[in-house]
């Protein structure tokens, strides 16, 4: 008899403490989309002056396939300076199913065609150390005879809170049973494929992941950490595939010559 006084005095506490409580908590909203900022390569790219945009525009590039491509991703690197933020980037080692999804782009292409790259090289910071900038960036893709380079910036948002179901937890059975937590993470990736020689940009792709995921209080940060990952290996993954779609586009449009095939 007492065991059921008490279990009616919880569901009763539950019934009318639960949405006093819960609105004093940080409940979810949905993760915000991220935008890469590659302006901050290169003060052309940030503020091009009229006359720069007419030249980008009347410029015939054409590049030499099949060719070299030098893949170089960079990230942010925020620090406070006189009242105010300042941005640099700095190039980052790429590895595992990231680095060999550049690499396999090399050779032979979908439908046994000719492939449209005979090599791929990633660029390493030592090569390009300090602040990577436009400049330090096409030195580097030199220095590798690629006149070819794709350079790419992932920026990400994550967020977590008490969704709906979180009112359930002021119950005993609720608690420990219902996923009254969501935690989300949106992840993009933007690139610009840029002429060596000239540093004319030739194309740009994007690829991005957004994951959410309803869990009990003790998981998220299990939780979290994983739709993290996820979303950051599938936004890189969808940035390769339409690169792939992105570079036979350029080499049908834009009429590019064929290089040497061998002596």
């Amino acid at each position: 008899m007492l065991l059921v006084s008490i279990r009616s005095w919880v569901a009763i506490g539950a019934a009318c403490l639960g949405p006093v409580l819960t609105g004093c908590m940080a409940t979810y909203s949905p993760v915000v989309r991220p935008i890469p900022k590659l302006s901050v390569l290169s003060p052309e790219l940030e503020n091009l002056a009229d006359a720069k945009i007419e030249t980008y525009l009347t410029a015939d590039v054409r590049p030499v396939l099949p060719s070299v491509l030098a893949v170089a991703k960079v990230a942010p690197v925020r620090s406070w300076n006189d009242g105010a933020w300042e941005i640099r980037l700095e190039l980052q080692v790429l590895r595992g199913d990231e680095a060999e999804g550049w690499r396999s782009m090399a050779g032979a292409w979908e439908g046994g065609g000719k492939g449209v790259l005979e090599q791929v090289q990633l660029v390493s910071p030592m090569l390009a150390g300090g602040d990577a900038t436009l400049k330090t960036l096409r030195d580097a893709a030199a220095l590798l005879h690629a006149p070819l380079l794709l350079v790419y910036m992932q920026e990400d948002n994550a967020a977590e809170g008490y969704n709906d179901a979180a009112m359930a937890y002021w119950t005993i059975v609720g608690l420990f049973c219902v996923p009254g937590n969501t935690v989300g993470h949106y992840s993009v990736c933007q690139a610009i494929l840029i002429d060596t020689r000239s540093g004319f940009i030739l194309a740009t792709a994007e690829g991005e992941s957004k994951r959410e995921e309803n869990v009990l209080p003790g998981a998220v940060d299990i939780a979290a950490e994983r739709v993290r990952r996820e979303s950051r290996t599938e936004a890189a993954a969808n940035l390769q595939e339409q690169f792939r779609s992105v570079l036979l586009d350029l080499a049908l449009t834009r009429g590019v010559r064929s290089g040497p095939t061998g002596p």
